[in-house]
């Protein structure tokens, strides 16, 4: 097992996913494989089993073409002089002319109907079923009704019963060699993937750290910004003044963004572990609309216009901070990539067992090639980052759905828009959310 230092977070559940994928997709293609030659071995063996049956069949009715046919009514005696046929499960029948039932019989007795059809010139046919397989041929005598035929037969379930006991075979053994493989594929993928998570869990413990050891400089660096400010305000006029209060802005500017994007990397660092700690009922709907309530303002200085309809009673187990941010980070990405005079619709609706939330707007839209990216830490559309922001809100967005059990999509086309769709497992009917 790989350790992990106390405080430090475990390997991601994705990993442990994909190393169930992994040894699931192996012992599929090996169960396959498997199967495969169990079916040949089977097949081999069965047609070998007809074929050793055939044979025998052959040599018999060879060894008795030459023999008279029994006396009608002396087969009892018969019967008891030559009790192999019964116990080899094999049956002799004598049929004069076209007759279609037997003259004599001998052996295990067994119904198999009339003889095949005749036809001219053919001398030796098969007859067969599931559980017997027969030879009829003439005979080199002849009786008073026309020429005599014989028909040898072979009751099959000997050849079943041992086909069975393949079958058992061939189940216990691939049984064993799965379980063997499960075994040696775990141990074989667990040995693979142990660096990879001790390199995730040391990459996740310092996003960690470092979030929280740079949270304090930057708040000392955004409080001297302030104070600086105050005191080119109230000791500088004139140019130099003007100059300096400009640099001061720039220095607090920038350590906004430094102390949203150390902020954002702890939460991610946070939700790779895909599990939210003492959930509750959470009101999606009033989550939803105070959210809306947040963002009108933005919208209206953007000549955009925002449109909503959401249910009453939606209600999710979760936690309110976090989704807050979900929907926030979504609102806030069609707010930025939407052009003045466009439009951003919000839809949140129950469907089954799940709230789905679907966010659209006639922005810039994204080319098909883009859309697998979409979710990817510090990816934007736009290479020569002009765009505010860290590239971190849709990602942080999908780590927050997926952390809550759900699902999020993205769908784009180039200048027509964008769509995120969000899906949350519902809370069951009669369940009420507590206030946030």
């Amino acid at each position: 097992m790989v350790g992990y230092p106390k405080g430090s977070v475990g390997p991601p559940k994705t990993l442990r996913r994909q190393q169930w994928e992994l040894v699931l997709l192996y012992l599929g293609s090996l169960s396959g494989v498997l199967l495969l030659f169990a079916l040949v071995v089977r097949g081999v063996v069965r047609t070998s089993e007809l074929a050793d049956t055939r044979s025998q069949l052959t040599v018999i009715a060879e060894d008795l073409a030459n023999l008279p046919m029994p006396e009608p009514g002396s087969e009892k005696a018969l019967q008891e002089t030559r009790k192999d046929f019964a116990t080899a499960h094999q049956q002799l029948e004598w049929f004069v002319g076209s007759s279609r039932q037997p003259a004599a019989r001998l052996g295990e007795v067994r119904m198999l109907g009339p003889l095949p059809r005749r036809v001219p010139g053919k001398t030796l046919y098969w007859q067969e079923s599931d559980d017997w397989l027969a030879l009829v041929r003439p005979l080199d005598a002849s009786g008073p009704g026309g020429p005599i035929w014989l028909r040898v037969s072979q009751g099959l379930e000997p050849s079943e019963q041992r086909l069975h006991q393949l079958d058992l075979a061939l189940v216990v053994a691939i049984a064993a060699a799965l379980s063997l493989s499960a075994v040696s594929a775990w141990l074989l993928t667990r040995r693979a993937v142990s660096p990879l998570e001790r390199s995730l869990g040391r990459l996740r413990q310092f996003s960690l750290d470092a979030s929280h050891e740079l949270r304090g400089p930057l708040a000392a660096l955004a409080a001297n910004a302030e104070m600086g400010l105050l005191d080119v305000d109230q000791a500088t006029d004139g140019p130099s003044g003007a100059a300096q209060r400009r640099r001061f802005e720039a220095i607090a500017n920038a350590t906004d963004q430094m102390e949203q994007l150390v902020d954002d990397l702890l939460l991610l660092a946070r939700q790779d572990e895909q599990r939210v700690d003492t959930p509750r009922p959470v009101s999606l709907s009033s989550l939803l609309a105070q959210q809306l309530d947040l963002v009108r303002d933005g919208f209206v200085l953007k000549n955009l216009e925002l449109k909503s309809q959401i249910s009453a009673d939606l209600t999710v187990l979760g936690q309110p901070p976090l989704l807050q941010r979900l929907f926030r980070n979504l609102l806030d990405n069609a707010l930025a990539y939407t052009p003045a005079g466009g439009e951003v619709s919000v839809e949140a609706y129950r469907k089954g067992t799940h709230v789905v939330v679907a966010v659209h707007d006639t922005g810039i839209g994204l080319a098909p090639e883009q859309l697998p990216q979409v979710f990817d830490r510090f990816w934007r559309a736009s290479s020569d980052r002009t765009q505010r922001g860290s590239g971190l809100g849709l990602a942080i967005a999908s780590r927050i759905c997926h952390s809550h059990g759900g699902t999020i999509r993205a769908s784009s086309a180039l200048n027509q828009g964008s769509c995120f769709v969000v899906e949350l497992p519902a809370m069951a009917t009669g369940w009420s959310a507590s206030a946030w």
